[in-house]
């Protein structure tokens, strides 16, 4: 897509006529019919108006690069959080299975007694 297309779909996408842009750019129709055309180029000083018209950015209008989502950023201190966050669910996992272990090694013994003293006051079976 090339900055022609671009705005013309931001201008339709506005819902504008090539009039009502020219007026908001400060420029004539004819100027924004020849930048739709591939005829001209607008100037540096038009696409940032135009950036501002149609709330996009100048890396957009010039190149079609998309902005990133502020979401998609990740700092360091995001990454280094995140580890931390991360080693943190693991000692609290380690801590939970060594305690699980404990106790069910304590109801083991607890019934290991109790199976040796049914077995010394009943007796074996035969």
């Amino acid at each position: 897509m090339t900055i022609a297309d671009r705005i013309q779909t931001l201008r339709k996408s506005k819902g504008m006529s090539q009039e009502e842009l020219a007026d908001a750019a400060g420029v004539s129709r004819q100027a924004v019919s020849k930048w739709e055309s591939e005829q001209s180029i607008p100037d540096l000083d038009k696409v940032v108006i135009l950036s501002e018209i149609f709330e996009v950015t100048t890396d957009y209008l010039l190149k079609g690069i998309e902005p990133v989502a502020e979401k998609d950023h990740k700092t360091m201190a995001d990454v280094v959080d995140q580890k931390i966050l991360t080693e943190k669910n693991g000692k609290r996992m380690k801590t939970a299975l060594k305690w699980f272990l404990i106790g069910f090694g304590v109801l083991l013994g607890i019934d290991f007694i109790s199976m040796l003293i049914y077995f010394l006051i009943n007796g074996f079976p035969a």
